[in-house]
């Protein structure tokens, strides 16, 4: 073999070997990218699922979104009111309840709003005093006005006198309060 076939048999070699490392490089290169696009997929899928699990029920989400906004009314009042207006209204509410229940009505207070995840609850403290039949009755017109009123406490005292039908007279304290979506 004279010096020109071995410089030309190197030659190919060197450029099969380097086409060889170059092919080597960009297979791990490929293999590389690929597993971490699997790992990106694992990832990712559970996402995924859930957006096409929404987008499948959407119909079924606006359906349970409007009946939120129609059943908002019965359950609150809406950002519209101001907070010291609905607790007007609860207070005048509140008292003409256990008034016409035969209750008298010593005290009333207004609340200051407290925050409560989106809504405000306005309250109202009153205290009262009359026959337990009268406080009864009171309770059950309160608990059935719109919109709901909730019952944050009710201290019934003795007063160790007996109404005209045989009941005790007791004196009440109760707080109750509405939610008002805040703005």
């Amino acid at each position: 073999m004279n010096l020109l076939q071995r410089r030309a048999l190197i030659s190919v070699a060197i450029t099969l070997g380097a086409v060889l490392l170059l092919a080597l490089l960009a297979g791990q290169y490929v293999v590389q990218k690929h597993r971490w696009a699997d790992e990106t997929l694992e990832e990712i899928e559970p996402r995924y699922a859930r957006l096409l699990g929404l987008r499948d029920t959407g119909s079924q989400l606006e359906q349970a979104l409007k009946q939120a906004r129609a059943a908002l009314p019965m359950l609150g009042y809406t950002g519209e009111r101001d907070a010291a207006q609905v607790g007007n209204d609860l207070q005048q509410v509140a008292r003409r309840a256990l008034q016409t229940a035969g209750l008298t009505v010593a005290s009333s207070q207004v609340l200051p709003p407290r925050g409560d995840s989106g809504f405000e609850r306005i309250g109202v403290s009153l205290g009262a005093e009359g026959p337990l039949s009268g406080v009864q009755v009171a309770l059950a017109a309160l608990q059935s006005e719109t919109p709901r009123m909730s019952f944050e406490n009710l201290v019934l005292q003795t007063t160790r006198r007996v109404a005209e039908d045989g009941t005790p007279i007791v004196s009440c304290s109760i707080t109750v309060a509405v939610l008002r979506l805040q703005k």
